[in-house]
């Protein structure tokens, strides 16, 4: 093997030769005819000795991910330009991938997989998904592992993203309607209020999220009847039931307004990230803040009250002295604004890891693990703001000529809806020497080296944020 001696040479027939910059794509993975790719003469030595030979130097960087199975040894450390001698005690092979990419894969279920004299260089993480912002170096899944004089460095992670910023304000909520006019109908027929306006605010068909002005109270030709109470009421918040008013019969007291519908207060903040992320086959997954909850639809303003009209008893007269017409109609309560949508919850960071470990055995000689710095968590996002609501409609009018009568009182102003909840901070990102899942692997042989955990994203409040990375040389996953 290269490491027995320094003036090991290759032969011929050992197994499989590789060069980033003396090889070629077409080479036949001899010493004179070496492979470009890495990833191409593994695949070759599985189909004979197993064994890859792999130059070292300048020039000499593999840039690409690579996966090696058990059963293969890869020697790295080698002077291509000097009849394939082993360099490996002062310089070794080396190997980096695409940012986001593990560049060393390790698997299997049988065998073991050899290395030597690899120096194996993640990316810094780049913002984006769970998977690019994080930076590491090697991961091995279900198999033996032997490492000899190999260096493992992860880089920088990448801080998570903040929520996303949230869509532009909800239009302004329906106008009530107007009341009908008084002396508009014949036959002492009563004269209706506005009608009660709507807000359908999200799903059609889904009234819990739908605010409702008042309908204006309807006028008579003896007494005007109470306009409705803006939708949702809900008294258990402090809702004031707001519809106004009728004149009633035998007083003098004329009607009067619907009132204002409630306006409301922000949604929930968003549940800040807990917990220390997860590993899989896939790399590291940080947790993410929770969105923020949805406001609430602002209450519909209240109708206002009906008036009384012209009767054969009394002084009031419609125009040409004419009696026994109604009053006017109250005018409707402008629905309320629709509620904001909550916050979304800030990403993860990244984490800076040199190796993870799934149910896999490791063996270490001279190795080295270094772990850079993890990414801050993602700061929650702002929540939308609640719409406007609605003006109150106008009461009906008294036709001119007219005497004794009075107009019917206007709706109430539908309440403002309330701004989304903000979103929950995102995890911080770790910076570990070894993550695992399963037998914890030995760090007899191995010199560890980290940086500095990721802090939490802040979250729905300033005194909250999604949980802070850790910085440890073996972290264990459930």
């Amino acid at each position: 093997m290269p490491s027995a001696e320094q003036d090991w040479t290759a032969d011929e027939t050992c197994g499989v030769f590789v060069s980033a910059g003396r090889g070629s794509a077409e080479g036949s993975g001899t010493k004179d005819a070496p492979l470009k790719s890495l990833q191409a003469a593994i695949a070759l030595a599985q189909q004979k000795t197993g064994r890859v030979y792999a130059c070292a130097g300048d020039g000499e960087e593999f840039n690409e991910a690579v996966d090696v199975p058990s059963g293969v040894t890869v020697y790295g450390g080698l002077d291509c330009g000097d009849g394939w001698a082993w360099i490996g005690g002062t310089t070794k092979t080396t190997l980096t991938a695409a940012p986001g990419k593990i560049p060393l894969t390790m698997h299997g279920d049988s065998g073991v997989v050899h290395i030597e004299d690899v120096h194996v260089t993640a990316q810094p993480g780049m913002q984006g998904t769970n998977a690019t912002v994080s930076s590491i170096a090697a991961i091995a899944l279900n198999t033996d592992v032997e490492l000899v004089r190999c260096v493992l460095e992860a880089g920088n992670a990448a801080p998570g993203a903040s929520g996303a910023p949230p869509p532009g304000r909800p239009g302004v909520a329906a106008a009530g309607q107007a009341g009908g006019n008084a002396c508009s109908l014949p036959n002492e027929a009563d004269v209706a209020g506005g009608g009660a306006v709507v807000s359908d605010c999200d799903t059609p068909g889904d009234p819990n999220d739908d605010s409702r002005g008042g309908r204006g109270g309807t006028g008579s030709m003896s007494e005007g009847y109470n306009g409705a109470n803006g939708e949702p009421l809900l008294t258990a918040i402090g809702d004031e039931p707001n519809g106004g008013a009728g004149h009633p019969t035998g007083v003098v007291t004329l009607c009067t307004p619907g009132d204002p519908g409630s306006s409301r207060g922000p949604g929930m903040p968003g549940v800040d990230a807990t917990g220390r992320g997860a590993i899989s086959a896939a790399g590291y997954a940080g947790a993410p803040g929770m969105d923020g909850g949805r406001g609430m639809p602002g209450q519909g303003g209240g109708g206002g009250g009906g008036e009384r009209g012209a009767t054969s008893t009394s002084t009031r007269r419609c125009p040409g002295n004419i009696t026994n017409r109604a009053g006017a109609g109250g005018g409707s309560g402008g629905a309320g604004g629709c509620a904001g949508a909550g916050g979304r919850g800030g990403l993860p960071g990244g984490a800076s890891i040199a190796l993870i470990s799934i149910n896999a055995m490791f063996s270490f000689t001279n190795v080295v693990l270094g772990a850079a710095d993890g990414g801050d968590g993602g700061d929650g996002g702002d929540g939308q703001q609640g719409g406007a609501g609605g003006a109150g409609g106008p009461g009906g009018t008294v036709p001119s000529g007219s005497d004794g009568l009075s107009a019917g009182c206007p709706g109430g102003m539908g309440g403002d809806g309330g701004a989304g909840g903000k979103g929950g901070g995102g995890q911080g990102g770790h910076s570990l020497g070894i993550a695992f899942l399963g037998q914890q692997p030995p760090t007899a042989g191995a010199t560890i080296f980290r940086g500095n955990a990721g802090r939490g994203g802040t979250g729905g409040t300033p005194d909250r944020r999604g949980a802070d990375g850790v910085a440890m040389n073996v972290l264990g996953f459930d």
